[in-house]
C-alpha cells in the first residue's frame, strides 16, 4: 500500500512523462511516434517502482527521443519548448528520486518536500540564464565557435565555485585561537 504523498509523487512522474512524450511528438516535425508510445508504455513500470533502473531508462529515452526528433531551434520562440522539456525531465527525475528516498507506505514529510521544492527552484532558476544565453546566441548568430565560448564560461564558473567552496571550508575549519597561555604542569 502506498501513502497519499507517494501517490502524488508517482502521479507526477506519470503526468510529466506523458506530457514530455506529447510535447516531443507535437514539437518535432518528423518525430518518432513509436518511441513516444514506448516511453508512455514504460512509464507505469517506473511509477510502480521509481527506484528501479527503469527510471534511468525512461529519462534517457525521453532525452534521446527529444534530441533525435526535435531540430535545434533557430528563432527565439522555438526555444520555449526546449525549456518546457527540460522542466519536465527535471520533474520526472525529482519526483522519482524523492519517491525512492522513502518506503512506499511512508508519508513523505512536508519539511522534506519543501526543502526539495526550494532546491529544485534554485536549480531551475540557475538554469534560466543558461537558457537565455542560448536564446540570445541563436538570435545573434555570431561568427566563431560557440562551444568553446560555453566551455570557457563553464570553466570560469566552476573555478569561481571552487574558490568559493575553498574559502567557506577554510573559514569553518580554522580552530579558534586563544591569546591566553596554557598553564604548565
Amino acid at each position: 500500500m502506498t501513502s497519499p504523498s507517494q501517490r502524488v509523487l508517482r502521479a507526477t512522474i506519470a503526468v510529466a512523462s506523458v506530457a514530455l512524450a506529447a510535447l516531443t511528438t507535437l514539437t518535432a516535425p518528423g518525430g518518432s511516434l513509436v518511441l513516444a508510445l514506448v516511453l508512455v508504455a514504460l512509464t507505469p513500470f517506473v511509477v510502480l517502482d521509481p527506484a528501479s533502473r527503469l527510471g534511468t531508462l525512461l529519462l534517457a529515452g525521453h532525452a534521446v527521443n527529444w534530441l533525435d526528433s526535435v531540430p535545434v531551434p533557430v528563432e527565439t520562440g522555438d526555444w520555449l519548448p526546449v525549456l518546457a522539456a527540460a522542466v519536465l525531465l527535471a520533474t520526472i527525475h525529482l519526483a522519482a528520486a524523492l519517491s525512492s528516498a522513502f518506503p512506499a507506505a511512508a508519508d513523505v514529510p512536508g519539511a522534506t518536500v519543501r526543502r526539495w521544492a526550494r532546491r529544485s527552484a534554485v536549480v531551475l532558476g540557475l538554469s534560466l540564464p543558461v537558457w537565455l544565453l542560448l536564446v540570445t546566441q541563436s538570435a545573434a548568430a555570431t561568427e566563431g565557435d560557440a562551444l568553446l565560448t560555453y566551455a570557457a564560461l563553464a570553466a570560469v564558473g566552476l573555478l569561481a565555485f571552487g574558490f568559493w567552496q575553498a574559502g567557506t571550508r577554510s573559514g569553518r575549519a580554522a580552530p579558534p585561537t586563544s591569546t591566553t597561555p596554557s598553564p604548565r604542569r
